[in-house]
């Protein structure tokens, strides 16, 4: 058999794999196996793609090459469009910007002055002020700003919200209310990093027994799950195997 046609054979075999894998649609299968190319080519950029950039860590990866390549272009652009109008849309860019340049001192006094009027208890805006404080080692704030958020929008429920709240409360040396949230964060929260810090608090406060569990979980996980989450989950994988040693 030519080489295409062994490199062919083994594409259809992963790709039929992880349809089973994964819990899609079994017709993937049936399009992959009789219209090959073509049924794959859909499979990726229906599929698979989306998956991909849409989790955390690859939208991270992706503005860590673009600060690479470009560094403060993406600030400049936003500082250019509030100057030119400053809504509150542009000021909350602006304030996002900022955060991730590791200047939260101006994101904060963005995100203070767009939470206002109507936006006063806009979700996203309440979230992003929460990181900034927390990313200024504002620890007891960002913890209030985030119980205001619920309080504000009861049905709202973030994950990543909530993972901060956790942060938090860890921050201040609340062990066993931190302890509490991530053990029930870890059940609903997409990839590791809840369970793999749920893991390492309970390292700290001398549940040793339970944390290897839960490292050893992350590592079955991972290791036993969609090929693509290895890379997409490296960083917590690997601190699970470093605990586990």
């Amino acid at each position: 058999m030519p080489a295409f046609g062994v490199l062919l054979l083994l594409a259809q075999i992963a790709c039929a794999v992880h349809v089973v894998r994964t819990g899609r649609n079994h017709v993937w299968i049936y399009l992959v196996v009789f219209v090959p190319v073509v049924g794959m080519a859909a499979y990726f950029f229906a599929e698979i793609l989306p998956e991909l950039f849409h989790s955390r860590p690859a939208r991270d990866a992706a503005a860590g090459f673009d600060k690479a390549v470009n560094p403060g272009r993406r600030l400049r652009e936003a500082l250019q469009r509030v100057q030119i109008s400053p809504t509150t849309e542009n000021k909350a860019a602006l304030a996002a910007e900022y955060l991730l340049a590791g200047r939260p001192a101006e994101a904060i006094a963005l995100y203070r002055e767009a939470l206002t009027g109507i936006h006063a208890a806009d979700p996203s805006m309440m979230l992003g002020l929460a990181r900034a404080l927390f990313a200024d080692q504002r620890f007891s704030e960002a913890q209030r700003q985030l119980e205001a958020l619920i309080e504000a929008n009861p049905r709202s429920h973030s994950p990543e919200a909530h993972l901060l709240y956790a942060r938090c409360l860890e921050e201040q040396g609340k062990n066993g209310a931190a302890l509490g949230e991530y053990r029930a964060l870890v059940l609903y929260y997409p990839g590791q990093e809840a369970r793999c810090r749920y893991g390492m608090l309970l390292q700290r406060t001398g549940h040793g027994d339970e944390a290897r569990r839960v490292f050893e979980e992350i590592c079955q996980l991972v290791e036993y799950g969609p090929r693509h989450q290895r890379f997409m989950q490296r960083e917590w994988y690997e601190a699970a195997k470093r605990a586990l040693g």
